[in-house]
């Protein structure tokens, strides 16, 4: 009987996680080929940058860890949320959750911040560039009014931080800590975001 390898196994996972951030990465470079739109990834400041990131990131992931915790309806539907991504997640090593984490935070935010939102903002003004942007991130993100509310809201956030800093490099950081926190949570700590009392209800 031929006994798979962990690393082989998870490896469709993998490559269908890393091929969505492939497609996020293509359209970002399509579009910039294609519209008049001047990004700067490093900006002014980059340390202070890096260090906001990663600040951004610990206290997002800390007020979703609360949210989700939380006994209300709100917080039940987000650990729903949590728990169906599980099954996909858990099939990762834990050099694939970095991988992913990090191809997330640059794919999407070159993508949403990067193109979209300056591209928006050029047609229109950075406030509606702002939120048209934000609104796309959270439609393609969208599971529930609860996950579309969240989203939406991490978006905005992302897309003033990008406006303020003038650099990718911040934001891209903060994404991808933000989701390297969440997948290892999800996976490793389910604790953390009030999974094992889902989990024990279901057993």
């Amino acid at each position: 009987m031929e006994v798979t390898s962990p690393v082989r196994r998870s490896l469709p996972v993998f490559f269908f996680l890393m091929d969505i951030q492939l497609g996020c990465l293509l359209l970002a470079a399509l579009g910039l080929y294609l519209a008049p739109v001047e990004i700067s990834v490093f900006g002014d400041r980059v340390w202070l940058q890096l260090f906001l990131g990663l600040l951004g990131a610990v206290v997002t992931f800390s007020v979703v860890m609360i949210l989700a915790r939380s006994e209300t309806l709100f917080g039940n539907i987000l650990r729903r949320h949590c728990l169906q991504l599980t099954p996909l997640f858990s099939k990762l090593t834990s050099s694939q959750m970095v991988w992913v984490a990090i191809a997330a935070g640059i794919c999407e935010e070159l993508l949403f911040r990067g193109f979209l939102q300056s591209w928006l903002s050029q047609l229109s003004s950075p406030f509606l560039g702002l939120l048209g942007a934000s609104l796309i991130f959270a439609l393609l993100h969208c599971a529930s009014w609860v996950y579309f509310f969240l989203t939406f809201m991490i978006g905005l956030i992302l897309g003033i931080f990008y406006q303020m800093s003038g650099g990718l490099v911040g934001v891209m950081v903060w994404h991808s800590i933000y989701d390297l926190f969440a997948i290892f949570a999800i996976v490793r700590f389910p604790h953390m975001l009030g999974m094992d009392n889902e989990i024990s209800r279901r057993d």
